[in-house]
């Protein structure tokens, strides 16, 4: 007959179901990441104008992504991962990353992970894709009166659109 205390005594994992881990929060349990904003890809515009087309379709106000269509000719207005509305770009300005911006990034990159070789648990935690959200905007001007102006920016791309009223 075996002895149960004996064994578990020497080594736990050979007679729990589960496996023990160390107590404390893991960095993914913490709130400022659970509980972020969730991560998407497009800008966020909160329309509060009823825009209509010359066919009498209407685009109630609401919350809707702005997304540059693949061939950047476009301005989408998504929502619920639907097209409800395009406008053309009439302006579309893109900066390029130099050569030496992407060393540079690379080689603070590879500072940081020697600097924490010994111990990875300390290493601050990865903040490029917040950084790239927040270089994302989207706006919409009413200061003129013949049409909307359509803002559109993420990351290294600007876009601006015109919607007649």
């Amino acid at each position: 007959m075996i002895d149960c205390n004996y064994i578990a005594l020497n080594n736990p994992d050979d007679i729990l179901p589960y496996p023990s881990y160390k107590s404390g929060l893991l960095d993914e349990e913490k709130g400022y990441i659970k509980f972020g904003y969730p991560s998407t890809g497009y800008p966020i515009l909160n329309m509060p104008y009823i825009l209509e087309d010359f066919e009498g379709n209407k685009l109630p106000p609401g919350h809707y992504q702005i997304v540059l269509s693949p061939n950047r000719k476009m301005l989408y207005f998504v929502e619920s991962n639907e097209i409800k509305a395009s406008v053309p770009v009439a302006k579309l300005v893109e900066k390029v990353v130099s050569d030496e911006e992407e060393k540079e990034r690379l080689k603070e990159k590879e500072k940081q992970e020697k600097k924490y070789k010994k111990n990875p648990r300390k290493r601050p935690l990865d903040q490029t894709e917040r950084k790239r959200q927040a270089s994302m905007e989207a706006s919409i001007d009413d200061t003129n009166t013949d049409y909307y102006i359509l803002n559109y920016k993420n990351g290294n791309i600007k876009a601006t659109g015109y919607i007649l009223k």
